[in-house]
C-alpha cells in the first residue's frame, strides 16, 4: 500500500515539472486571462540559452494580436510571427516573456463558453469576473476565486474549461459604459463641438443594449467616447489653421498684396462654413489652402512693367541661344530614404505594431495617407488616430492635411 502511494506521488510530481519543448528553450509558465467577450490574454515565460541567436517559441491560439516579447529584464526583443508561434532574437538573453491577445481559444454555444488549450506545462487560467465553472476536462491542481474571478491550475495536456458568465454583471457594466460615454459626449457638445459620429455610435450602443448584446454595447460606447475625442482634436486643429489663414490674409492686405487675395478670402469663408457644420477636416483643408493663397498673393502690376518684363525675357532667351553651351552638371539626387535603424535605435521601447507601421511607411517612400495605414493593418480609425498621435509625439512622424486627408510622413530628422 505504501509502495503504491509513493509511486502515485512520484507520477504526480513528474507531471507538475515543466516540460522542455525543444533543445533551445525550456517552458517555465503559462497563464491565461479570459475576458467577457472571449478574448484571452496569454502570458508565457521560458528560459533560454544566452549563446543562441534565435529560437522559435511555440504558442497556443494563432492568430496572435498585440504580440509583445521581452527578455528577463523587461527589454523588448525583436520577434516575427509564425503559424506555430514566434521567431525571437534572443542572443545574450536567459529568458523570454511573451504576451499577446487571441480570440481562437474560446467558443460559445448558447450561454456556455468553452476554453480549449493544449499545454506542455501546468497552466493557470483566470475566468471573467462573476462567471461560474460548469465543467473541467480533468481534476485541477488548484481551484479558487480572486476578486470575484474564478481561477484554476490544470496539469499539462489537452485542457478544456466550460463556464457561464453573469448576465446581470454584463448588463450593469454595459449600462455603466453607456452612461459614462453619454456624459463625456455631452460635455464635449456643451463646449461647442459637433460630435455627430460619436452620437451615432452612442445610439448604436443603446440599440445593442436593448437587444441584450451587452459586449457589443460596451465596445460601441468606448468607440463613441473615442470619436468624441477625435472630433475635439479635429476641431482644435481646424480652428488653429483658420486663425493662421486669417492672419495671412490680414498681412497680405496690409502690405498691398491684393492680387489673388479674393480667392484666399473665399476659401477662408468656406472653412468657416464647414467648421459651423462640424466638417472639421474640410474646414482645416480650406483654411490651409487659404493660407497658401494669401502667402502667394502679390501686388498688382501695371501693363508697362509687364511689357518690360517680357522684353527682358526675350532678350535673355536670345542671348542664351547664341552663347556657347557649357557641359552641365549631372542633376543632384534628392535623398529621402528613411533611416529605420536610427528610428529603432532612438526608440528601443517601441511596440511591435508601431514598428510594423513605421516599416510600412518607409517601404511606401516615406509617406502615405492615414487611411492606407488603416486598410493595410485592418485597425479601427480611432486606434490608428491614437497610434499616429503617439508616434507624432515622439517626433518619428509628421502629419498634414492634403485634399481633406491626413498625409503621414517620416520626420525629416530620419530622412537621409
Amino acid at each position: 500500500m505504501k509502495l503504491k502511494a509513493a509511486l502515485l506521488l512520484s507520477t504526480l510530481a513528474l507531471l507538475l515539472v515543466p516540460a522542455v519543448q525543444a533543445q533551445d528553450y525550456t517552458s517555465k509558465s503559462l497563464s491565461l486571462l479570459v475576458y467577457n467577450d472571449g478574448v484571452v490574454q496569454v502570458d508565457y515565460e521560458a528560459e533560454t540559452d544566452p549563446s543562441l541567436v534565435r529560437i522559435e517559441v511555440e504558442l497556443p491560439g494563432f492568430p496572435y494580436e498585440s504580440l509583445l516579447v521581452v527578455d528577463q529584464d523587461g527589454l523588448p526583443l525583436d520577434a516575427s510571427v509564425t503559424d506555430k508561434g514566434a521567431l525571437v532574437d534572443t542572443l545574450g538573453s536567459t529568458g523570454v516573456v511573451v504576451t499577446y491577445l487571441t480570440s481562437s481559444l474560446t467558443s460559445k454555444t448558447g450561454a456556455i463558453w468553452t476554453l480549449n488549450v493544449t499545454s506542455t506545462i501546468t497552466a493557470g487560467i483566470t475566468l471573467p469576473q462573476g462567471s461560474t465553472i460548469i465543467n473541467l476536462s480533468e481534476v485541477p491542481v488548484e481551484i479558487g476565486t480572486s476578486e470575484d474571478r474564478p481561477y484554476v491550475r490544470m496539469l499539462p495536456g489537452d485542457i478544456s474549461v466550460s463556464y457561464i458568465t453573469s448576465v446581470f454583471d454584463a448588463r450593469g457594466k454595459a449600462q455603466e459604459a453607456i452612461d459614462e460615454a453619454e456624459q463625456h459626449i455631452q460635455e464635449i457638445i456643451n463646449s461647442g463641438i459637433i460630435a455627430s459620429e460619436a452620437l451615432d455610435l452612442l445610439q448604436q450602443a443603446n440599440e445593442a443594449f436593448d437587444l441584450a448584446d451587452y459586449t457589443t454595447a460596451i465596445q460601441l460606447a468606448a468607440q463613441a467616447k473615442d470619436a468624441a475625442d477625435e472630433a475635439t482634436a479635429d476641431a482644435s486643429q481646424a480652428h488653429d489653421m483658420m486663425e493662421v489663414a486669417s492672419l495671412a490674409v490680414s498681412e497680405a492686405e496690409s502690405e498691398g498684396r491684393t492680387k489673388g487675395l479674393d480667392v484666399a478670402e473665399q476659401l477662408l469663408a468656406q472653412a468657416a462654413a464647414a467648421y459651423e457644420t462640424g466638417d472639421y477636416e474640410s474646414a482645416y483643408d480650406y483654411a490651409y489652402q487659404s493660407q497658401i493663397t494669401a502667402l502667394n498673393a502679390v501686388k498688382p502690376q501695371s501693363l508697362t512693367i509687364y511689357m518690360l518684363a517680357a522684353a527682358v525675357l526675350i532678350i535673355g532667351a536670345t542671348l542664351y541661344v547664341r552663347l556657347p553651351k557649357k557641359p552641365g552638371k549631372p542633376p543632384e539626387l534628392k535623398l529621402g530614404e528613411v533611416d529605420l535603424d536610427a528610428i529603432f535605435q532612438d526608440h528601443p521601447t517601441l511596440r511591435m505594431d508601431d514598428r510594423e507601421v513605421i516599416r510600412f511607411i518607409a517601404e511606401s517612400g516615406g509617406e502615405l495617407f492615414s487611411n492606407e495605414i488603416r486598410e493595410r493593418f485592418d485597425i479601427p480609425r480611432t486606434s490608428a488616430w491614437r497610434m499616429l498621435r503617439r508616434l507624432e509625439g515622439l517626433d518619428i512622424i509628421e502629419e498634414r492635411k492634403v485634399g481633406g486627408q491626413s498625409l503621414v510622413s517620416i520626420h525629416r530628422r530620419y530622412r537621409r
